[in-house]
């Protein structure tokens, strides 16, 4: 903060103590008009000039618009013994600016997944807090004094010539790109939300074009404050949940190509040979968990005319089944002679068989 900012903010602190006996709400209304003149004023001082010395000490200047505005002279206060209530209107009406600025974080972060209306949780409360404050005018000075916000202040004032103290300065700079930035990031939110969520779409919208016009106008009116911080923390929300959302999506699709699908394969029948070449009949397969190895089967022509034959489902080689006159038949499958290396089977079929044996009794196998 420089000279000139703390010279008006000294002169308006000694005016609010010379009127400190009235109600808050007519201190409001006297200093309204008073703290924008001063602060024009003080751009019109010489080199060496200061405010008092153009509009008196800051005791009777004060006086001078009591006595303008019709209120009585001042009567001094008793010192007072007792502590001052730890929740006043002031604290209660910060925090709760500051409570509702954090949900709202929050809740940006989720707003393209989750119901808009969970923004009514800190609407709410942003309501209330403002009410509680309004009537003290757009300077807000009961909060700007509270030993929360004066520690704020000094921790985004460093010393001058401090690099803490140039990086603020740029990002100070850079608050109208921000306010653009911003309004353009809840529009984008909005039209995402169109599709889905009507009402959503329109309380999104909305807030981007007030937010437009609330940066700067909280800089002269304090009260402002009560939507330009929760519309910043709603878009630094959206963007921390487009992170998100791009990261995982960049996840799943290197995943998709470092893991390629695998392929399964089928089979209707299975053949087994013993070291010689020949081939073993009703064999019995299981896995390592001792579950049956079961390939798929069909009986055509069986369903509803007759009763199924009942194989076991691992049992290999798998016979083929026939429907002869209204009855199903097993058929023993016929393969051809295993080539001359007993560890390379021959490719058979159960569906081609090289000498059929004939049809069986009716009865199911087992």
């Amino acid at each position: 903060m420089n000279t000139q900012a703390l010279g008006v903010e000294h002169y308006l602190a000694g005016m609010r103590a010379a009127l400190d006996d009235l109600p808050p709400a007519e201190v409001a209304e006297i200093m309204e008009d008073v703290e924008a003149h001063v602060a024009e004023l003080s751009t019109e001082l010489g080199e060496n000039e200061t405010l008092e010395q153009r509009l008196g000490p800051p005791e009777r200047y004060a006086q001078e618009l009591r006595q303008a505005a019709g209120y009585p002279p001042r009567t001094e206060r008793l010192p007072v013994t007792t502590k001052k209530p730890l929740v006043t209107r002031p604290r209660a009406a910060a925090w709760g600016l500051a409570i509702a600025t954090g949900i709202t974080l929050l809740v940006g972060a989720s707003t393209l997944r989750e119901p808009v209306f969970l923004l009514l949780l800190p609407a709410v409360i942003l309501v209330l807090s403002l009410a509680l404050v309004h009537d003290r005018g757009p300077a807000q000075a009961e909060i700007m004094d509270l030993p929360e916000t004066r520690r704020i202040q000094q921790w985004l004032t460093p010393e001058e010539g401090t690099p803490a103290e140039r990086a603020i300065t740029y990002l100070k700079s850079l608050q109208p790109a921000w306010w653009l930035a911003r309004a353009v990031l809840l529009g984008l939110a909005a039209v995402l939300l169109a599709g889905r969520d009507i009402p959503g779409f329109l309380f999104l919208a909305a807030i981007a074009v007030i937010s437009v016009f609330a940066g700067p106008r909280a800089k002269v009116d304090r009260r402002w404050l009560w939507f330009s911080l929760p519309a910043s923390a709603l878009a630094v929300g959206l963007v921390f949940q487009v992170v998100d959302v791009v990261a995982n999506n960049l996840a799943y699709n290197t995943s998709r190509q470092s893991y390629p699908a695998p392929m399964v394969e089928t089979y209707e029948n299975i053949y087994a040979y013993d070291e010689n070449g020949k081939l073993l009949t009703n064999v019995l397969l299981y896995d390592q968990d001792g579950n049956p190895i079961n390939a798929s089967r069909q009986y055509y022509g069986c369903n509803g005319s007759g009763p199924e034959p009942m194989i076991p489902a691992n049992r290999y080689p798998r016979p083929k089944i026939d429907y002869e006159n209204g009855t199903c038949y097993t058929v023993a499958p016929s393969v051809s002679a295993p080539s001359s290396t007993p560890s390379t089977p021959p490719s058979s079929s159960g569906s081609a068989p090289s000498s059929s044996v004939a049809p069986t009794s009716v009865s199911p196998s087992k």
